[in-house]
């Protein structure tokens, strides 16, 4: 292992906040959900235990800004000291994830949406530039849209293909916006822009253009950004098609960004798809189980595309221990193999860190406790007080194990 000593290891600590509500909704903050607001110091000490170099950690906007241009950052604080204290784990910080501040009405869709959010960025960025050098402006859009403007799981409550290439749009708006607020402070600030990784194929010949169409799409947003999107790219016609306007694509290719950092999250169970017909010949997109081979073939497509270095900013199983344990020798093989090949992959992130507050519990009724989906190098439990244990599991033990031997060789 000794070509792979620069490797970093990285963990993430699951901080989804989707606080707005309609009825039959509860708020999503993983924060409140997993006690983290009140034991993150024991977090990011179990953390550095880990051996992690580098941890994606988020921040909750909403929280911070109660009130446009007002903000509140005492638990914050508390959290950057901490790090600025403990230089062996580097945060990246997530600005967003997700949600947005309850004053912000109709939350993506608000045409200041790309202005109030660089504005935060800038007024974290004033504060913290001396702790912080790696952020991430936006934690996955492809996901953000899908469920804000595909699905309508998330406000604004947006579906089909128009409500999902405007909540890109929007989002894409407010990357670049928050980029520019955040060079204007640090010009040595670096972008880790993360996204959900997908791969598409099928069986079916005839469905080979859908699958082409869907391959292309997942990469929407880095295109985006890239100012790529103009008359000859194929996705042009179809982002027109579904709402959007020449002048919005025109916006993107002058003012596209550079990437310094491409963050791949790739998640087994849920990045691969299957094209193919169901029985009333409806084209739909199951997931398969995926492998370590899908995830160098999107780490090469990546880089083809965008000659970056690249870093798996996500990836975990939910299931047992022990088959958290095989994709974590799995996908860590992988990323070594990748980096044979000569390819700038820079290093790997479990995320999360420990279990997950299951996103259905807005609307399921069950408790925090009856929702905790296991992906986690630390399993939760809850104890007869009240309290979310944090407790090691073996995939735990194998991370470190990992760190180790790439350290010691």
């Amino acid at each position: 292992m000794e070509q792979h000593k620069d490797f970093i290891w990285a963990v993430g600590i699951e901080d989804t906040f989707v606080t707005q509500v309609e009825k039959g909704e509860r708020p999503l903050d993983e924060y409140a959900l997993t006690q983290h607001y009140e034991l993150w110091k024991e977090d990011l000490e179990l953390a550095r235990e880990s051996g992690a170099r580098m941890i994606r950690y988020g921040i909750p906007w909403y929280k911070v800004e109660k009130k446009e241009g007002a903000y509140d950052w005492e638990w914050v604080d508390e959290v950057m000291e901490y790090f600025h204290n403990h230089t062996d784990l580097i945060p990246i910080i997530d600005l967003m994830h997700y949600g947005t501040p309850h004053w912000l009405k109709n939350e993506f869709s608000n045409g200041r949406y790309p202005e109030c959010v660089a504005a935060y960025a800038a007024a974290f960025t004033k504060r913290y530039s001396h702790i912080v050098k790696y952020y991430t402006p936006l934690n996955e859009p492809y996901v953000n849209a899908e469920f804000c403007g595909l699905n309508g799981v998330w406000p604004p409550y947006h579906t089909g293909l128009q409500g999902f290439y405007h909540m890109i749009m929007q989002l894409g708006k407010g990357i670049i916006k928050t980029i520019k607020a955040i060079q204007s402070i640090d010009k040595d600030a670096v972008m880790v822009h993360v996204d959900a990784t997908k791969k598409y194929f099928t069986y079916d010949e005839e469905l080979q253009p859908e699958v082409d169409i869907w391959n292309e799409n997942r990469f929407v947003m880095w295109e985006l950004l890239s100012g790529r999107v103009n008359d000859g790219h194929p996705l042009y016609n179809l982002m027109l098609q579904y709402g959007l306007t020449i002048e919005q694509l025109k916006w993107f290719q002058e003012h596209h960004c550079s990437f310094d950092i491409v963050g791949i999250n790739y998640y087994p169970q849920f990045s691969v798809h299957e094209v193919k017909r169901d029985k009333k010949g409806y084209i739909i997109y199951p997931h398969v189980l995926g492998t370590g081979e899908e995830l160098k073939d999107i780490i090469r497509e990546a880089v083809s595309r965008y000659n970056t270095p690249i870093m798996i900013t996500e990836t975990s199983f939910r299931g047992s221990e022990e088959e958290r344990v095989d994709w974590l020798k799995e996908s860590v093989e992988a990323c070594f193999s990748i980096r044979k090949e000569g390819i700038e992959l820079l290093g790997y992130t479990w995320f999360p860190f420990f279990d997950l507050v299951d996103w259905e519990y807005r609307t399921s009724g069950k408790s925090a406790e009856e929702e905790l989906m296991p992906f986690g190098l630390y399993t939760l439990k809850m104890n007869d007080k009240g309290q979310m244990i944090r407790k090691e599991n073996r995939a735990g033990r194998k991370f470190k194990e990992l760190v180790k031997r790439t350290k010691l060789n």
